[in-house]
């Protein structure tokens, strides 16, 4: 009803959207165990984002993959998660975000080592890409 509110116009609820995700966490508690990881709006990765494809889409309109956003729903921000299935766009991000101005040359080198551990583990971690960028010499800005 809230996401379609266009179609549904004479309908209304007096849910309070903001207490769906904490509810379902207080719940877990009680219960012993969470929900499904991609349940949807309540799972755990429900507003995590691996694949290249969903990265590029978050980065350039989060409602291209989210219909309703975390904050809309009592849980915390996105996540993008850099694994196996990152892409450029999101590994370029990230850097950035972490203060590393990087060359289209140290993208490169940066992006075949990025692949390379993110093929021998789940995730790459901040750590990760800063032990990367120190072995490739690459320099955080200011």
């Amino acid at each position: 009803m809230f996401v379609r509110q266009d179609y549904l116009h004479p309908f209304h609820t007096t849910l309070n959207l903001r207490e769906l995700y904490p509810s379902s966490e207080i719940l877990a508690e009680i219960v012993g165990f969470g929900p499904a990881p991609n349940k949807a709006v309540v799972g755990k990765n429900a507003f995590a984002h691996e694949s290249g494809i969903h990265q590029h889409g978050m980065l350039a309109n989060p409602l291209c993959y989210e219909i309703l956003t975390p904050e809309q729903v009592g849980a915390s921000k996105s996540r993008m998660v850099l694994g196996k299935h990152s892409g450029r766009h999101g590994l370029n991000h990230r850097m950035t975000q972490l203060g590393y101005l990087l060359t289209d040359n140290q993208r490169d080198l940066l992006y075949g080592r990025f692949v390379n551990l993110a093929g021998r583990q789940k995730n790459v971690s901040d750590e990760d890409l800063s032990w990367l960028a120190d072995e490739l010499t690459i320099t955080r800005a200011g």
